[in-house]
């Protein structure tokens, strides 16, 4: 079997020798290791963003709390209470308001939306080389993003925003420039 070789990381770009002498050792337990990494982390994002909200509709559904017609459930006729299509409102309006808004809030819909899909933009360069380039790493955090938010649309759990879709793209391509800062780093050494 070839062994892998992963020298020539990006252009002419190369990892120090003592790093890349221990990861062509253990380069197929590294690949496999970050890889397990990713999807664990894939699998909290999606969790957290998705699944948790959608657990806790059902919870309130089985319990007998409420109704499908009470919670609202598929019901698009109020979607413009929970709805934003227009770019940089959201942001623009916790700029401009923001002594009105606890800062918690602030920080977690702003900066949170940002931070979740920075590892995305990280890893997906590290263990593949198909996203070595700017463009696919932001295509597919910008269409990660879009299968949340529309997840969050149909099933009316969360708020669907252009924003959030916006800056979890903008979060991915941080994630890429990490990951090229840590290129030049390892060159300039």
């Amino acid at each position: 079997m070839a062994k892998n070789n992963i020298a020539n990381v990006q252009d002419d770009t190369k990892l120090p020798l003592p790093y890349r002498v221990w990861i062509d050792k253990y380069y197929m337990e590294i690949k496999f290791t970050g890889w397990l990494l990713f999807s664990v982390y894939s699998c909290i994002a999606f969790y957290k963003l998705v699944i948790d909200r959608l657990v806790n509709v059902v919870l309130v559904l089985f319990r007998g709390e409420y109704t499908l017609g009470e919670l609202g459930l598929f019901d698009y006729s109020t979607w413009r209470g929970t709805t934003n299509f227009v770019p940089f409102d959201t942001i623009m309006r916790y700029i401009n308001y923001s002594q009105y808004f606890n800062i918690d809030l602030i920080v977690v819909n702003l900066l949170g939306n940002l931070l979740i899909f920075t590892p995305m933009g990280f890893l997906l360069p590290l263990l593949s080389k198909r996203f070595r380039r700017v463009w696919p790493v932001i295509l597919i955090g910008f269409l990660s993003s879009l299968a949340v938010e529309t997840v969050q649309f149909i099933f009316r759990v969360g708020s669907t925003d252009i924003d959030d879709l916006i800056l979890n793209t903008a979060g991915a391509f941080i994630g890429y420039v990490a990951y090229k800062c840590m290129l030049q780093f390892s060159k300039s050494k």
